[in-house]
């Protein structure tokens, strides 16, 4: 039997409700976008007061059904959950002062949608995950967990209790989730604990953690998780053992718990991992097991999905790496969300930067694309996501969003995984080359212009994260404009300006950073897949009988090593300073066969007097040699370096020698595994 349950002023229609007309078959977006919309004509003249809601059997936890006359608003709900989120659609419905005659039959697709904190860098704090919080609301995502890779009490020093601040901030942020319907998970990062398998070492290890989640529920937390990732040994049968021991042993015993979530050691890959095959096995079916797709940054495939999930016995819970960027720290990914297959996903939460307001681009779309998504349309979710999210600089956005999307210089950066980027201009300019990187360049010029002048007053916060690149984006469209018209004086004015806009940028962040993370930022850019190579082309073209222009900007980065060519050629990690190119912070493993080479190039007029190369692993060290070219490479000499012993080659060369191309080769007789810490040539002045 039906009957009324609230009758609610609700606040956020109160809105002055007009008289005018709607006309059926008027369109009218909602986000996330509802599984049955139909305008029925008019508009209603209810008044906030008098919308009534009643519970209902049988439409969800979170479904709800709105019918709006133009003399009644009935939302009909099962649960609470459903109630609120008809009061967010009636929010939009009513943007316009008046509430628009229709009907609104919605639920969710999947279960659990939201967010994860994992990324590497400076973790939110309390005031942005308030905000976040109510972004959450506001388009009905309902899980956020919380694992900052640098809040040591999550996982470092897990044994430690919270001291009284964080405590109060926890109570802060559960308020906020119980208000807008979200589960707020904390997280827990074991790391290399429990190795030690002598039985009083397992006890103490599990009193240690009984002790912590304890003290985590006292705050007022019931939704847990557990996380093995990027930490400690992949043992599969200890991990499935904790997990059940957390499930049974706290959760279960506590009565009032969310299940558990678990991130495994091994994320990544099909039903070819044996770990996920142990942990599928071993762990209890209820607990839900993370995954982050075929790559740690991936499109997620229906197929791919298929076949973890036959490892882990249980569909996996999705941790998408999108549109994170601590790998990448000059980058903001701010393009539309794309490459995820319908399929019956047992929970999916995106990672995103540390950048929180910038990453609300494509949480928007990720909110859109969870709660329905067959009728998810990506390029109208992320054109309107400029209009919700910033409707004072819709257009600019755009502009800014569109050459500012893919995390990667090329596709083949980490397996595939990329966003497509600036690729209506990429097609004008291949049709006709200087003249549509002009009209690009002028109009991003005037797109920088405007955010610079509208974002500090209207979304400060937004404007503290990017003001940096909308700078770079602005010296970007100046440098090329000066390279379409061959304007040398200019193109240096700008490249300059960009250079030192890098350089504040990468100061600024070093001065908020740790000391360990300091060196993660290589100075901010934009625009790097397809427009930044036109300018450079455009410039190359221009100014090659210029040495005095040439030789300043167009250093070159050969090699036969596979995954290097995506930083090749002047890429996110190569940068050019007053007295040395630099090639810094590459996180990808490169595998070199024998006689695999990667090395830099200079122009004639450029050589340098000092090499520095730091590998992760001295394998490199003795496994190569190091030469050096006084002809760009045509011929090659060994140079004796000295080395630390522990990875490190370094020593001067000859400034009279006039060398100018170094590299490192491998020599031995077997393949070598290696990262590149740091590369440098200081410049001969």
């Amino acid at each position: 039997m039906q009957k009324s349950f609230v009758v609610v002023a609700m606040c956020l229609v109160c809105a002055v409700l007009r008289g005018a007309d709607t006309p059926a078959g008027k369109q009218v977006r909602v986000y996330p976008t509802p599984k049955h919309l139909e305008l029925t004509g008019g508009v209603s003249k209810v008044r906030p007061g008098e919308v009534k809601f009643r519970r209902v059997d049988g439409l969800g936890p979170e479904g709800y059904r709105i019918v709006a006359t133009r003399d009644a608003v009935t939302v009909e709900v099962t649960a609470k959950a459903g109630g609120f989120y008809a009061k967010q659609t009636l929010r939009q419905l009513a943007a316009d002062g008046a509430i628009p005659c229709c009907t609104v039959e919605d639920a969710p697709d999947v279960p659990l949608r939201g967010v994860v904190e994992g990324f590497y860098g400076r973790p939110w704090g309390t005031e942005g995950r308030l905000d976040l919080m109510d972004f959450m609301g506001r388009y009905k995502m309902n899980c956020l967990i919380y694992g900052p890779k640098d809040d040591p009490y999550h996982q470092g020093r897990w044994k430690d209790l919270y001291p009284d601040g964080p405590v109060a901030d926890f109570r802060r942020l559960l308020s906020a989730a119980r208000k807008n319907h979200v589960k707020f998970y904390w997280a827990v990062h074991l790391g290399d604990a429990f190795k030690d398998p002598a039985p009083a070492a397992r006890q103490a290890e599990y009193a240690a953690l009984w002790r912590k989640l304890d003290s985590m529920y006292d705050i007022g937390f019931r939704c847990f998780a557990v996380f093995f990732d990027d930490f400690g040994h992949a043992d599969a049968a200890l991990h499935a053992e904790i997990s059940n021991r957390v499930k049974r042993d706290f959760l279960d015993r506590k009565g009032d718990c969310a299940p558990l979530i678990v991130c495994p050691n091994d994320y990544v890959g099909d039903d070819r991992s044996p770990y996920s095959h142990v942990i599928g096995e071993k762990a209890d079916r209820d607990i839900r097991i993370m995954w982050t797709g075929m790559g740690v940054c991936s499109d997620i495939t229906a197929a791919a999905t298929e076949r973890r999930a036959k490892a882990l016995r249980r569909t996996p819970f999705i941790w998408w790496n999108w549109p994170v960027n601590d790998f990448v720290r000059c980058k903001l990914p701010m393009g539309r969300t794309y490459g995820v297959d319908d399929y019956p996903y047992s929970g999916f939460v995106s990672n995103p930067m540390e950048n929180l307001e910038a990453s609300k681009v494509a949480l928007f779309g990720i909110a859109d694309m969870l709660w329905n998504r067959r009728a998810f349309n990506s390029e109208r979710n992320w054109q309107d996501a400029m209009k919700h999210l910033y409707p004072f600089a819709a257009q600019a956005m755009l502009r800014f969003c569109e050459h500012n999307a893919d995390p990667h210089k090329e596709p083949g950066a980490t397996g595939g995984f990329w966003r497509e980027e600036s690729e209506r201009f990429a097609a004008a300019f291949a049709a006709e080359g200087a003249s549509a990187l002009a009209r690009e360049c002028a109009a991003n010029a005037t797109a920088a212009e405007e955010l610079a002048r509208v974002l500090p007053e209207k979304a400060p916060k937004l404007w503290r994260e990017i003001r940096w690149w909308v700078a770079f984006f602005g010296a970007q469209a100046r440098e090329g404009l000066a390279a379409a018209r061959g304007d040398a004086a200019a193109y240096v004015k700008a490249k300059d300006d960009c250079r030192d806009i890098q350089q504040r940028q990468k100061a600024y962040f070093q001065s908020l950073a740790p000391e360990w993370d300091r060196r993660r930022c290589t100075g901010c850019v934009t625009a790097t897949r397809h427009l930044q190579k036109a300018i450079d082309d455009c410039a190359k073209a221009a100014f090659r009988e210029r040495p005095d222009v040439y030789a300043r900007y167009f250093p070159t980065l050969g090699t036969t090593i596979g995954t290097i060519p995506a930083i090749a050629a002047k890429g996110q990690h190569f940068e050019r300073g007053e007295t040395l190119l630099v090639l810094d912070n590459i996180l990808e493993q490169l595998s070199a066969r024998p006689g695999d080479w990667f090395g830099m190039k200079m122009s004639k007029t450029a050589t340098f007097n000092y090499i520095w190369l730091h590998f992760d692993t001295t394998e490199a060290v003795t496994s190569g040699r190091v030469e050096v070219s006084k002809d760009g490479g045509n011929t090659w000499q060994n140079v004796q370096l000295e080395t630390d012993g522990r990875g490190l080659l370094y020593g001067r060369v000859a400034a009279e020698a006039g060398f100018n191309a170094v590299r490192w080769i491998n020599t031995s007789g077997r393949p070598v595994s290696f990262k590149i810490t740091r590369f440098n040539v200081d410049l001969v002045k």
